[in-house]
C-alpha cells in the first residue's frame, strides 16, 4: 500500500486528468513501498506532455525502484557540478538548479550548494519516457525528485 497525498490537481486543455490516468499513459507505477510527502503534476496529451513528481521512501525501496527503471546506480552525476561547463559557448553555473523553475517551485526544493546530491539520467518507462532524478538523503529515507526530460511514446495510445 502506498500512502501519499496528491499536492495539486492539474488541467490538460479542457479536461482534467487524474494522477492514475497520467501514470498509466506514461506506463509508470509508483514504488511498491510506502511513500510519504508525494507531489505530482503532469499531463499525458499534447501539447505539453510532462510529468514531475517527488516522494520520500526507504533507501532500499528507492534504489530498487531506480534499478527497475534502468538507472545505473554506479554512475551518478552530482549537483552541484564540479567546475563550470559550457553549452554552445554559454557558461553554465555549477549551481544551476537541476530542474526547471516550475518543477523547483512545485517541489519546494532548496538545495545546499555545500553538499553533494546524486543525480541520475536514464530512468526509463516502457513508453520510452526518460526522467532526470535527484536524490536527497533524509536519514534512513531518501527523497526522490523526478522530472520527465524526454516524453518518448507517451502521446501514442496503445
Amino acid at each position: 500500500m502506498v500512502a501519499s497525498t496528491l499536492s495539486a490537481p492539474f488541467v490538460t486543455g479542457c479536461a482534467e486528468e487524474s494522477r492514475e490516468q497520467v501514470l498509466k499513459a506514461f506506463r509508470l507505477e509508483l514504488p511498491p513501498c510506502e511513500t510519504q510527502d508525494m507531489t505530482f503534476s503532469g499531463q499525458s496529451s499534447a501539447p505539453g506532455i510532462n510529468l514531475a513528481m517527488s516522494f520520500t521512501a526507504p533507501e532500499s525501496c528507492v534504489k530498487q525502484y531506480l534499478t527497475d527503471h534502468q538507472v545505473d546506480l554506479e554512475r551518478p552525476v552530482y549537483w552541484p557540478a564540479s567546475g563550470e561547463s559550457k553549452v554552445g559557448g554559454t557558461p553554465i553555473s555549477p549551481t544551476k538548479p537541476p530542474f526547471g523553475a516550475d518543477s523547483m517551485k512545485q517541489f519546494k526544493l532548496e538545495l545546499d550548494p555545500s553538499k553533494k546530491y546524486e543525480v541520475y539520467r536514464g530512468f526509463t518507462t516502457p513508453k520510452k519516457a526518460e526522467f532526470k532524478v535527484l536524490l536527497v538523503p533524509q536519514g534512513e529515507q531518501i527523497s526522490v525528485y523526478m522530472e520527465c526530460v524526454i516524453t518518448g511514446e507517451v502521446s501514442r495510445r496503445d
